[in-house]
């Protein structure tokens, strides 16, 4: 039996895999901050930084992780949760396992089975032969179903929010039913075939599409959309965020989460500095992913310990997948990574200097994308520029990322019919 070290040295190893970045004791901080902004699209769960560099080692500490995060990581790499993760396949008595563990030798006399009997015990093979091969195929059913039911309503409004599942797959012949949260087959829970009923409850804002699942088949599905009231803060946690509604972080036309806020959670800033958000995801017309002009004014407002480098992301969220656009001082710029629509760009192998600003003044990002082209000015001047080419659908919303404390201006959308002003 592997030891939990052991497991979540194995999980390391197959989150290093997927990802491609080469070993995760070379990572520098913003593999980290891009491998958070992973997890959190592909699970719906946001593990810090920090948290992420003590699983790597890269910071010590003596507790063992949460269970949040083990489940969180085990799903980032297809399973359920960490108890699937590390429990063993159930053994299997074949021949091998036979042999592998071999009973000391015993002396076996010679058959002496009669001539006259070899044609029984051929035939009893043959036999065998044809039930093996009966058996075989028709080992799998195909998938056969009638009328199937599933839907889905969050039951209020804001965050956190219970979604409630119903559905029906009572007249088919699956084996095994799941629900599936997202376009993401990782977040896939299986239910009871004769049940109606399966509750989720959601800590983040965001569009999801839902699947009803009948053994692999995805045989229904439905859009999903958990909006904020209004602007909305949160200090991210690995498992329950805590909240700052509208009313508290708007100040002076601005959306801010200061100190105070955050030493009013118990916060010390002195010792810790956790990655907080400023989101806002409200229905924005028919804006797409592919087509459209986004402005804004943000500032990083803390700078002090593991902020240094002020690392600030701004993610824009679509229907289909996210646009992602990063800040940093300027000595930290070979930390970022941009994505457009699933395609990475490193700062390690590209020149993403534009995007090292001063954050004492508010730094103006604007970005387009047409023409299956993106373009980013930052503070006027060209960051970036190149292809997108995948489809991320529309725009459904906006999320601010920032270490410690930050602010937005202004936040507005438009793609040349109409125009939409966040803030």
């Amino acid at each position: 039996m592997h030891s939990e070290d052991d497991n979540l040295q194995q999980c390391r190893s197959l989150i290093e895999e997927k990802l491609g970045w080469g070993a995760g004791q070379q990572w520098q901080n913003g593999d980290f901050e891009a491998l958070s902004e992973r997890i959190f699209a592909e699970t719906g769960v946001s593990l810090s930084v920090s948290t992420l560099k003590r699983i790597w080692g890269k910071v010590r500490y003596d507790s063992a992780p949460t269970a949040t995060t083990l489940n969180t990581l085990a799903q980032f790499v297809g399973y359920q949760n960490w108890r699937s993760f590390r429990q063993p396949a159930p053994a299997v008595h074949t021949v091998e396992s036979v042999r592998s563990a071999p009973e000391p030798p015993v002396r076996v006399a010679p058959n002496r089975l009669p001539a006259s009997h070899w044609p029984w015990v051929i035939g009893l093979l043959f036999v065998a032969g044809l039930v093996g091969i009966w058996a075989f195929q028709n080992r799998v059913k195909p998938l056969e179903y009638g009328a199937i039911s599933f839907s889905s309503r969050p039951v209020t409004r804001g965050l956190p929010n219970t979604v409630l599942f119903d559905y029906d797959a009572g007249d088919s012949n699956a084996d095994s039913v799941f629900i599936q949260q997202s376009w993401n087959p990782k977040l896939r829970f299986r239910v009871g075939k004769d049940g109606h009923h399966y509750a989720s409850t959601y800590y983040y804002p965001g569009y999801f599409r839902a699947k009803l699942v009948l053994n692999d088949s995805i045989v229904k599905e439905h859009d999903l959309y958990i909006t904020t009231d209004g602007w909305l803060g949160t200090i991210n946690y690995d498992s329950i965020p805590v909240y700052f509604p509208h009313q508290q972080i708007h100040r002076h036309k601005t959306v801010a989460l200061t100190e105070a806020d955050l030493s009013a959670q118990g916060i010390n800033l002195r010792q810790t500095v956790p990655s907080v958000s400023l989101h806002y995801v409200q229905p924005l017309g028919d804006v797409s992913g592919r087509n459209f002009v986004f402005e804004t004014e943000l500032k990083s407002t803390f700078n002090r310990n593991e902020a240094v480098c002020q690392q600030t992301g701004i993610m824009l969220l679509c229907s289909n997948g996210m646009h992602f656009i990063p800040l940093s001082v300027k000595g930290c710029v070979g930390q970022l990574t941009l994505s457009f629509a699933g395609t990475s760009v490193s700062g390690k192998t590209n020149d993403l200097s534009g995007f090292g600003v001063d954050f004492s003044d508010w730094v103006r990002v604007r970005c387009e994308v047409k023409d299956k082209r993106v373009t980013v000015l930052v503070n006027g001047q060209r960051a970036y520029e190149g292809p997108v080419d995948g489809n991320p659908g529309k725009i459904v919303g906006v999320r601010y990322y920032f270490q410690g404390t930050g602010a937005v201006k202004s936040a507005r959308f438009s793609d040349g019919k109409t125009r939409t002003v966040l803030l």
